[in-house]
């Protein structure tokens, strides 16, 4: 009977909320529509719990590699921002009742800590993106040589040279842009569309149980 509770109750629980859900769309009641919204709170109010607790978790799992002299340095950076802007901006809320949205050194905290951490990932992000355009753009199939000719078109005609080359060089390009690129996109958007809902009914009929952190 455990067994049974453990495999099914979670799984009768998950289908009714996105059932009840997907009901909110589709029905015009004024009072399953505000159950619907009520509901939506209560999922935000959850999901702050569970911020909190991915934040308990992460600290500790960091705490025991420090422990464990691993990634000693890295762990600790990591820690130091992270309880330095949630202490911060508690204490100023509590204290003075200033919201961390509003608030000004919550906000250089952020600046001089975050700000600066971002810029450094995409200016590592932009070798990244060089070196794999590098290896995609090389002419060995079909395929890769179409790749490798619009990204010339489109970046000779994004570039003042282009037009010096070809004045109808940038309108091919803007024709690739808004044109070939939007099609591909929204292809790329239709198949991941339809992958999740076809992830939902196998969530919703059984068949996928990693959510529920096993795969029996």
């Amino acid at each position: 009977m455990s067994v049974v509770v453990k495999r099914y109750i979670p799984i009768v629980i998950l289908a009714g909320l996105a059932l009840f859900s997907a009901g909110d769309t589709l029905l015009l009641e004024p009072t399953y529509n505000s159950l619907a919204t009520s509901g939506r709170s209560a999922s935000a109010v959850i999901s702050a719990f569970a911020v909190g607790l991915s934040v308990m978790l992460l600290s500790r799992n960091h705490a025991r590699r420090i422990m464990r002299k691993r990634t000693v340095v890295e762990s600790s950076v990591l820690l130091i921002c992270l309880w330095s802007m949630l202490v911060v901006g508690f204490f100023r809320f509590v204290v003075y009742g200033i919201r961390p949205s509003g608030d000004y050194m919550v906000q250089r905290l952020f600046n001089g800590i975050v700000a600066p951490g971002d810029s450094t990932i995409y200016a590592i992000l932009a070798f990244f993106i060089a070196s794999a355009a590098y290896r995609a753009f090389r002419a060995r199939t079909i395929e890769a040589t179409i790749l490798l000719v619009a990204g010339i078109v489109v970046m000779l005609g994004k570039a003042p040279i282009g037009e010096l080359l070809w004045g109808g060089l940038p309108d091919v390009s803007n024709w690739i842009l808004n044109v070939i690129n939007t099609a591909g996109s929204r292809v790329i958007l239709m198949s991941a569309i339809l992958a999740m809902i076809a992830l939902y009914i196998r969530i919703i009929l059984g068949y996928e149980r990693g959510w529920m952190g096993r795969g029996d």
